[in-house]
């Protein structure tokens, strides 16, 4: 975790607490096993209450700044990490994974709709550019992509002639 994760965690545990509070788990260790046990839970409550009094007399949300700046999930991915089981490491990366194949998808699909866009749009149905010169057809293009892909814009080239 870097720092500025770091920070983040620091920042949120900070605000839903007091000094009072941070006393008590400082004092904590001094404490005998049986006794830790009960101020633990206490400290807990503590900050339950806390935290319950601080959104009935504040209505703000907390992470205004955050909200404002549009945050993408994957950035957030990597801090989560440190905190997962292994079985959860491995949903997270699924979903990583995920997440980046629907983005280049989403390029693909922008690619398809242009190139289908400048071959409607030649005057005699050929593949030219404004400015004259010879554009490849989709036939071609897709060859140059691979099976799994090939296959992917095959079925967007389906779902596209049916709108």
């Amino acid at each position: 975790m870097d720092e500025k994760e770091q920070d983040n965690v620091a920042a949120f545990d900070m605000l839903f607490t007091t000094n009072q509070i941070q006393i008590m788990k400082t004092l904590l260790p001094c404490f005998d096993r049986s006794m830790q046990k009960y101020l633990a839970i206490y400290i807990k409550y503590q900050e339950l209450q806390y935290t319950i009094s601080y959104f009935e007399t504040n209505s703000h949300c907390l992470f205004d700044s955050a909200r404002q700046q549009e945050q993408d999930i994957r950035k957030v991915l990597p801090a989560l990490m440190p905190y997962c089981s292994e079985a959860q490491k491995k949903m997270l990366q699924q979903f990583e994974q995920l997440m980046s194949s629907m983005e280049n998808l989403r390029g693909m699909m922008e690619m398809m709709e242009m190139v289908q866009a400048m071959s409607d749009s030649a005057p005699d149905g050929g593949h030219t550019d404004g400015n004259g010169m010879q554009m490849p057809d989709i036939d071609t293009l897709l060859s140059m992509l691979g099976p799994e892909q090939q296959a992917i814009m095959e079925l967007l080239k389906g779902g596209m002639s049916h709108e």
